[in-house]
């Protein structure tokens, strides 16, 4: 099995968790977050995906994001500029909740333009160093990072779910 067949088949069952996570979810519930210092589900959706489009396209790739060439910014609402880090409670307080379709439609367009990516992925680009400042941050150390970043947050994703619904059954087997 080839690198780029392990990153594609990590990012696709990520992304399985993640909608199944998110399915049958109210705008309520994907609002809603366990306290007001804490991020909700919406919240942690948009940021993984702008991380995955800034790091692809930005760092990787050298392009623009998805966010403005598919005019997500406009349908989200949110600057182009923001990503998700460091909010203030009071920022999270003001955080514009998009609808979860849209969330869910920014995501997709992102992972979709990441497996995109990886098609022409080869072991040499794996090598390379997309940001001269950085010597250390290969191609592949940022692919790891963000396959792991991913997964960890369709987890929060997930747990959010499971705190603010209690345990159910779904397709994937239950949630906790």
């Amino acid at each position: 099995m080839e690198v780029k067949e392990v990153l594609v088949r990590s990012l696709n069952e990520s992304w399985k968790y993640l909608t199944e996570a998110t399915d049958g979810l109210t705008q309520e519930e994907i609002a809603w977050s366990p306290a007001p210092h804490c991020n909700s589900i919406a919240f942690i959706m948009w940021h993984v995906a702008r991380v995955e489009d800034v790091w692809i396209n930005s760092v990787i790739r050298n392009t623009t994001w998805v966010y403005t060439t598919q005019g997500w910014r406009e349908k989200l609402g949110i600057p182009a500029r923001e990503m998700g880090f460091g909010y203030t409670e009071e920022q999270l307080k003001a955080w514009p909740v998009p609808k979860l379709e849209d969330l869910l439609g920014y995501a997709s367009a992102v992972h979709e333009n990441t497996l995109a990516f990886l098609e022409s992925l080869t072991p040499e680009k794996l090598l390379e160093v997309p940001r001269p400042d950085n010597p250390e941050q290969t191609t592949g150390k940022i692919l790891a990072h963000l396959i792991t970043e991913i997964a960890l947050h369709a987890g929060q994703i997930d747990y959010l779910r499971g705190v603010h619904r209690g345990l159910e059954t779904s397709k994937g087997g239950g949630w906790a």
